[in-house]
């Protein structure tokens, strides 16, 4: 089948289905679902449902730490050939592929970074501006505010924030010296988020059933993903 006969929907499954197979050929075992969404900016792949008999003895003993920590590893392996996938199918340049997996929930999150010389500024809707200004108050509490940020939308259930600019001058000097000091504070964030769920339903008007967050401390830049029922 010639790429120009490709529907959208047979775009992704094509891709949905690739993940789920290099996962299962890794890991020994796939995920229940994986489902591919895809925008302007963004490739997402949500996965729900996998965990591996190790994963799970972690988990039951909730040493969720260890868990992500072995899983992350293993699939760093796989995010290469899932980038030229994702390249070769939909076309793009992929300047980033992040991962982030909730065992709280087995779900778990890909997030491909589309590579674009044109700047996103993202919607200037009520919804987008409510949702700024929540973000910012979650922020204040940690002290610190965000230099830039931009939101996407995919569909009506994938919400994307990415911020940049946040660290601290003391933070980035601690990590450029490889001080990688910061994990506790995500920890925190995340706890934060889950805790003040029902202020972004209501913004939203939908429920959230995962909240993935991802940072990158090298590029000063962060991502939320909200992902809804």
């Amino acid at each position: 089948m010639s790429r120009s006969s490709i529907t959208k929907q047979e775009e992704l499954t094509q891709i949905s289905s690739y993940v789920s197979k290099l996962i299962k050929s890794k890991f020994g075992k796939g995920p229940e679902t994986c489902y591919t969404s895809i925008s302007e900016q963004y490739i997402v792949v949500h996965i729900k449902k996998f965990m591996t008999k190790i994963e799970c003895e972690l988990t039951k003993k909730e040493d969720f730490e260890t868990a992500i920590r072995i899983r992350s590893s293993i699939m760093e392996d796989l995010l290469d050939p899932i980038q030229e996938m994702l390249e070769e199918t939909c076309n793009k340049q992929i300047s980033q592929l992040y991962q982030d997996w909730n065992f709280f929930k087995n779900t778990g999150v890909l997030l491909a970074v589309v590579k674009s010389e044109q700047k996103f500024e993202g919607e200037n809707s009520l919804e987008f501006m409510l949702l700024r200004n929540e973000i910012s108050k979650q922020s204040e509490f940690y002290q610190y505010q965000p230099k830039e940020q931009t939101f996407a939308k995919i569909g009506e259930k994938i919400y994307i924030i990415r911020s940049a600019g946040y660290l601290l001058p003391i933070e980035r000097l601690l990590i450029e010296k490889g001080m990688h000091i910061l994990e506790e504070r995500e920890n925190r964030i995340r706890s934060r988020y889950d805790t003040n769920l029902y202020r972004f339903n209501k913004i939203i008007k939908n429920e959230i059933t995962d909240i993935f967050m991802i940072w990158n401390y090298e590029k000063d830049e962060s991502f939320k993903i909200f992902h809804c029922k």
